[in-house]
């Protein structure tokens, strides 16, 4: 499929898992017409929604993640006066300018910094000026970095921060009594504390909502956890991925600068998304909507047999805890969700959200697709694994709910994670999948863990020995052989079989060892 890649519309917020919309809109016109209701349970950022929307589709947008749902209502919404946020915010800069001035300008310099070399300790290193076309660097002095953070210590912060706990999680650094303050310096914190004053006084409505999505947006960047990266430079600024770690040293950027980024940003996906929207579709005779929910997707608030076109990208699993990273910018919004609901596996000790909980809630949420889809309609999922366990969870979610394989291929995502481009023995993209629902009688093959693993190695061998492949021809395969042959995976890790018995070779395709 083509991925076109960056958007603008999609390029409003950070959310992570974003799918490519080129490779979206093909689906949505051969599963659906104009008219259709179509959904999406885990709809994240939006896009699937988005592209339907666009397309003349009715749709509702489902997700248990109250950012999720924040960033959906502003992507959608097509009344959102774009003059007036800019005219509130220059007001608002008005009123802030002073405030940043404040806390970032350094002793001997006439300009404040865009960005600030800082180490663990919060020594400051290094400040980079914008000059327009050339950059400026200078080393801090001993007496520079003494003289501010004296400054910074003494200083009090009036304004309303949130102060939640981090879920204590190992695998993305969440410390015990960790606190979403915690994420920034104190100059940071104070700056976005004022900045969020100054957007909830001076601005209302959608165009306060959208204000909020930059603000939102720009949290991340302008806290301790924007790497350096250093192959490139000591402030080569890297990105932030996922987790709450803080390195030896860290970018720390300048609140005001970067929020004008990333509202630009926001303004030009805004634009972008009207520029889409056909000419009619919001004429007196067309009657195309949206919906926005955030129920339990195991337990959705919508009439059996009424969705024309399914289409989803389920959580994760251990990949990313969206909710426990979430907290950056939930707690900002003041919104708190439901974790207990939330369906994922959790490393958090304190969760009890593990891979057979995992398992027995999308069971819930595909039985949920299954009973809202009209009988013979279509269900296409994506989804990227790094473990047996999450192939394991859906794929079985699928056969056992009676749907019928129709198609499975790759849908090349936006962005590769770190992990996908540097293990070549690991999946890279996501499996696209469209079922049918049939509605007919389960049929499927459960078999002993012993006897499934010797099958699909044996299976394996077969792909193989045809003609070496690489990871993603030989997991498409086998997973297909899967789906047609309703085998149920018990414990299996076919990841594992697959390293096991078989051979990488200097082109990093498979061979039998």
């Amino acid at each position: 499929m083509i991925n076109k890649q960056k958007l603008p519309r999609y390029e409003m917020h950070k959310y992570w898992g974003k799918k490519p919309a080129f490779g979206l809109a093909p689906l949505i016109k051969k599963y659906s017409k104009p008219g259709d209701l179509l959904l999406d349970p885990f709809a994240g950022y939006g896009v699937f929604c988005s592209e339907a929307y666009i397309a003349g589709r009715n749709v509702i947008a489902n997700d248990l993640n109250p950012i999720a749902n924040f960033i959906e209502e502003n992507l959608l919404d097509n009344n959102i006066n774009i003059n007036k946020v800019l005219r509130t915010w220059t007001k608002i800069k008005d009123l802030f300018i002073p405030f940043v001035s404040y806390w970032y300008k350094i002793d001997g310099t006439n300009n404040l910094p865009i960005s600030v070399l800082r180490d663990h300790e919060g020594n400051i290193l290094k400040a980079r000026f914008d000059r327009n076309v050339i950059p400026q660097e200078i080393t801090f002095t001993q007496e520079q970095n003494e003289a501010y953070r004296k400054f910074e210590n003494e200083q009090e912060i009036t304004d309303w921060y949130p102060q939640n706990k981090l879920i204590p999680n190992s695998r993305i650094s969440a410390k015990k009594e960790m606190t979403v303050a915690d994420l920034f310096t104190k100059r940071q914190l104070a700056c976005h504390a004022r900045l969020y004053k100054l957007i909830k006084e001076y601005s209302s409505g959608a165009e306060q909502n959208i204000l909020l999505l930059a603000f939102t947006a720009n949290l991340a960047n302008c806290s301790v956890l924007v790497p350096p990266i250093k192959t490139r430079g000591e402030m080569a600024q890297g990105a932030w991925m996922t987790g709450f770690y803080t390195g030896e040293t860290y970018i720390e950027n300048n609140v005001l600068h970067y929020f004008e980024n990333r509202l630009a940003k926001v303004i030009s996906g805004k634009k972008d998304y009207y520029s889409c929207i056909q000419k009619d579709l919001f004429s007196s005779n067309n009657s195309t909507t949206y919906k926005i929910m955030s129920a339990d997707a195991k337990h959705l608030p919508i009439d059996d047999g009424s969705i024309d076109y399914v289409f989803t990208d389920p959580p994760y699993g251990d990949t990313v805890p969206y909710f426990e990273q979430s907290i950056i910018w939930n707690a900002w919004l003041k919104v708190e969700p439901d974790y207990q609901n939330e369906i994922v596996v959790s490393n958090s000790g304190v969760r009890n959200k593990d891979g057979y909980h995992f398992e027995e809630d999308i069971q819930k949420a595909f039985s949920e697709i299954r009973r809202v889809l009209k009988k013979d309609r279509h269900f296409s999922l994506t989804y990227h694994s790094l473990s047996g366990e999450e192939w394991k969870s859906i794929t079985n979610a699928c056969i056992q709910n009676g749907f019928e394989l129709e198609t499975y291929e790759w849908l090349t995502q936006k962005t590769f994670t770190p992990r996908q481009l540097n293990r070549v023995k690991t999946v890279k993209g996501d499996v696209l999948i469209t079922l049918r629902n049939s509605q007919n009688n389960f049929h499927y093959t459960p078999t002993d863990k012993e006897e499934q693993e010797e099958i699909i190695k044996k299976h394996l061998h077969k792909i193989i020995d045809r003609q070496s492949a690489d990871t993603n021809e030989v997991m498409i395969k086998i997973m297909e052989w899967i789906f047609s042959n309703k085998i149920i995976i018990n414990d299996v890790d076919i990841y594992k079989i697959l390293k096991d018995n078989f051979a990488i070779n200097d082109n990093g395709l498979w061979t039998i060892k």
